[in-house]
């Protein structure tokens, strides 16, 4: 078995890496250890302190650049599907956040107006729009996958 060699994680890798246990235990109707995945995700969460969209456009434009590619090249040398099949949804998702980002950026508030917003919680996929699409364009997981956002009051 090759051995690989791993980093230090952030308090955010952290945490995002827990709350994929706990929805993993959700699925498994573990309801105690998914609680329990969940409670050390908080712990571990960071604010975003004072990150703005253009702020997180630079960094999901950077990740497309980046990122991606390395990760790409490190799956593809050690043929690893499962992997490769995740950047590719990964990829995706992160497109089409930066492309809503850029639309919010230039229409402001009236690109939400009359709109929900849904999250596919199989994949990530940010939706805007009255109802819940048929399908995930990312990952097709049916409408029934989606949550809608409860953005906060201003």
């Amino acid at each position: 078995m090759e051995k690989v060699k791993t980093e230090k994680l952030s308090r955010n890798a952290l945490s995002v890496l827990f709350s994929n246990l706990a929805k993993a235990s959700e699925k498994q109707q573990k309801y105690e250890l998914q609680e329990s995945w969940s409670r050390l995700s908080e712990n571990y969460r960071e604010s975003t302190g004072d990150a703005d969209f253009p702020d997180i456009r630079e960094e999901l434009v950077r990740s497309l650049a980046e990122d991606y590619p390395e990760i790409r090249k490190k799956a593809q040398s050690l043929s690893d599907r499962g992997v490769l099949r995740a950047l590719v949804w990964g990829e995706k998702v992160t497109t089409i956040q930066k492309s809503l980002i850029d639309r919010y950026l230039s229409k402001g508030e009236s690109l939400l107006e009359g709109k929900d917003i849904f999250i596919c919680e199989a994949c990530g996929f940010l939706y805007a729009g009255t109802e819940t699409p048929a399908l995930c364009p990312v990952c097709k997981a049916p409408s029934s996958r989606f949550s809608k956002i409860q953005v906060p009051a201003k």
